[in-house]
């Protein structure tokens, strides 16, 4: 008597060789797909961040302030070892995240965060917007990819270097 299902058969492995091979691709498979982490977690943003070691929160607020401001950007403080810096973007930006007419342009905003991580040593993590209706009640900031984190990170090793550090 046959089954509907006796055509599939040769779908079912028979042979525990071949059912080894089935379950050593399927690990190898699910392992690939889960992925792998190396090294430890420094934390930060996600986004961009540096470790500078021997100065103070403050410090290394101050540098980066003045590393901004240097490559075109308007800083302001936003609280405790907290900085914005602010420049207006391309006009690319506003093509790709803005208005097409050109009433009100995109800005890009970074927001800088000083965290202490030891005595003298502090974390300076980044995070980048896209901002639209900068400084209207419909404001939007539109997080810039971590693709693009390679110019702000450029920018905090700048830091580093203005204070004698070694990037970490």
């Amino acid at each position: 008597m046959h089954t509907r299902f006796d055509q599939f058969r040769f779908l079912i492995p028979r042979h525990r060789v071949v059912q080894a091979l089935g379950v050593a691709l399927l690990a190898t498979l699910l392992t690939a797909v889960s992925g792998c982490k190396s090294g430890p977690d420094k934390g930060g943003s996600g986004f961009a961040s540096v470790i500078i070691s021997g100065n103070t929160p403050g410090q290394v607020l101050e540098a980066a302030e003045q590393i901004f401001i240097q490559n075109g950007y308007v800083a302001r403080a936003d609280g405790p070892n907290r900085v914005v810096c602010e420049k207006q973007g391309s006009g690319w930006n506003n093509v790709a995240y803005g208005n097409w007419i050109g009433d009100t342009p995109v800005w890009q905003r970074v927001r800088l965060t000083a965290v202490a991580l030891g005595e003298a040593v502090v974390r300076l993590d980044c995070q980048a917007y896209y901002v639209r209706d900068r400084g209207q009640t419909t404001e939007e900031e539109l997080p810039i990819s971590k693709m693009r984190s390679g110019p702000y990170q450029k920018l905090l090793k700048k830091t580093a270097r203005h204070l004698g550090a070694a990037p970490q």
